[in-house]
């Protein structure tokens, strides 16, 4: 091997060390705590009630939100008003995916979201969730009207 041959080789594993070192690490969540929850709330701005240990109310646009931890799981639930036909909520189901639409044992119109921390997640992962979850709200709102 001649010279320029190890020059190119040397100039080559440091371009890839200095892409190396540009990766960037974040931290993996396994378990949904209240700490995580609050500071996640607080991060996106959201304002939260607490209602119980590992239970909270928060407003997503114009919809009240319950929020629980559940086996360090984390579960988005809010209700709407109105009567839909159980096909009119079997086609929701049908369409939308992400969250899941039924009525509850009271007879009202339910949207929840589970997410599992179950392999691990990432702050930016919940945020998505969340957004999600609020972007789902006004869709189920317009579906159902």
């Amino acid at each position: 091997m001649n010279k320029y041959s190890i020059l190119t080789l040397i100039i080559l594993f440091s371009q890839i060390g200095l892409i190396a070192q540009q990766v960037q690490t974040k931290e993996v969540y396994t378990y949904a705590n209240s700490t995580l929850i609050e500071d996640i709330m607080t991060a996106k701005d959201i304002e939260f009630e607490a209602l119980q240990y590992n239970q909270y109310k928060i407003k997503l646009g114009r919809y009240n939100v319950s929020v629980s931890v559940d086996e360090g799981d984390l579960l988005l639930r809010a209700y709407f008003s109105g009567e839909p036909t159980l096909n009119r909520i079997n086609d929701f189901n049908t369409q939308y995916r992400w969250a899941r639409v039924y009525l509850d044992k009271d007879g009202d119109l339910t949207i929840a979201s589970e997410l599992s921390f179950t392999g691990g997640i990432t702050k930016d992962g919940i945020h998505t969730f969340i957004n999600t979850f609020k972007a789902l709200l006004e869709t189920l709102s317009e579906f159902m009207d």
